[in-house]
């Protein structure tokens, strides 16, 4: 890393350092003095940042997903920013294991902050822990016919209750283990990467636990209960990271994962994060969570869409576009390369908040000669013919639909 490759660059107070839709030419900015504000008037989501100060960073997600800055910044104060390409984040974090964690907090919580605003969901706003919604959590699954999920919730409860000789809630939670104990069996790990059959559970909603998990083949399913039903958050892919959030909080899991594929994983505790990766996955990690900041941005316009089979075609779109990305494809290359995205029908429609989808719409969607629909799977022959899709519902209703 040569002295030329990083650069320090100031702005006087009152000064634009980026304008929200512009490109982002490949760098990632630490504020090393002053203050710098975010306009009001570009944030998308509820913020609980408004400002960044020394310290804090910018310009991840638009420089990791070659997409455009999604809002305005500019000098509250005089200025220092610490100016670094992309490509290097990884080994310069690397070295700077606390400003690494600041980041990864930053910005794991505003992917939290997303989830939250798409899932809609009536959770309880604090973050503290609550075993008994374990057991709660156990009922649910079971009227989802997953005793593995409810065995897996139970035990998890089960062991809070022993280590800290707590009698509440416990005969009804022995009761109901005792239903469902065929049904746990826990993957032991043996190394720091293993490989792990379909539908392993990795951990449980409302589970105290802080491994951080890389996905290195295969696919993860995040899930969580909202109103009774199962939400899927998202579906991972090598490459992917998840589980960071508690590490960040030591706050319970605000989600499931279970894999959907034979998957091969990768297991990172908290005291050997640093010393288990190296700077290129270290750099996956933070392209991991900037992706997927990105991603749920897409979704949060796609559910305003009113068309739900326009819905699917959006998400469709938007998937294809994430998976170029984390492959470094060219996307003019890409248009007419079959594209797979591994998600079922119920999970699409699930993610795109659509509860009940008409049979006249699933006709119509299945009748696409440019989708093979199968069980897990859902394959796309050509991107172009999508976009043309796309632009036919745009012309049609009006609707900026991509």
């Amino acid at each position: 890393m040569s002295a030329e490759d990083i650069k320090i660059v100031t702005y006087s107070k009152g000064a634009a350092i980026v304008v929200q839709n512009s490109v982002n030419t490949g760098n990632f900015f630490i504020v090393k003095s002053g203050r710098v504000s975010v306009d009001s008037e570009h944030i998308v989501v509820d913020h609980e940042l408004a400002y960044y100060e020394a310290g804090d960073s910018f310009g991840l997600v638009s420089a990791l997903t070659e997409h455009r800055f999604l809002v305005t910044l500019f000098a509250d104060t005089d200025v220092e920013l610490v100016q670094i390409p992309i490509r290097l984040l990884g080994s310069y974090l690397k070295e700077r294991k606390e400003l690494a964690m600041k980041i990864l907090g930053l910005y794991s919580r505003e992917l939290r902050t997303l989830q939250k605003h798409l899932s809609k969901a009536n959770k309880p706003a604090d973050r503290d822990y609550h075993p008994e919604r374990l057991v709660q959590n156990a009922r649910t699954y079971l009227t989802w016919q997953k005793p593995n999920l409810a065995a897996y919730s139970l035990q998890a409860f089960l062991k809070w209750s022993k280590e800290n000789q707590s009698k509440e809630n416990l005969t009804e939670a022995m009761d109901l283990f005792q239903s469902v104990a065929s049904s746990f069996k826990p993957f032991h790990w043996d190394n720091v990467q293993s490989t792990l059959e379909a539908g392993e559970v990795l951990f449980v909603e409302s589970e105290k636990s802080n491994e951080i998990y890389v996905v290195l083949e295969g696919n993860v399913k995040l899930f969580g209960i909202v109103r009774g039903f199962e939400y899927v958050i998202d579906v991972l892919g090598p490459g992917e990271i998840f589980g960071e959030m508690s590490l960040i909080d030591n706050a319970p899991r605000m989600a499931s994962a279970i894999t959907e594929t034979k998957s091969k994983i990768l297991r990172v505790t908290p005291e050997n994060l640093f010393e288990s990766v190296g700077p290129s996955l270290l750099q996956k990690i933070f392209e991991s969570i900037a992706r997927r900041i990105w991603f749920s941005h897409q979704r949060l316009v796609i559910l305003r869409l009113k068309t739900p089979v326009t819905r699917l075609y959006a998400y469709l779109y938007n998937s294809i576009r994430d998976q170029d990305i984390r492959l470094g494809r060219n996307l003019d290359l890409s248009l007419s390369t079959p594209h797979t995205i591994y998600i079922q029908m119920e999970e699409l429609c699930n993610m795109c908040g659509i509860i009940k989808l008409k049979q006249e719409s699933i006709d119509e969607f299945k009748a696409d000669t440019n989708l093979v629909i199968e069980s897990n799977r859902i394959t796309i022959k050509s991107r172009k013919r999508l976009e043309e899709k796309l632009g036919h519902f745009k012309s049609k209703e009006g609707q900026i639909v991509a």
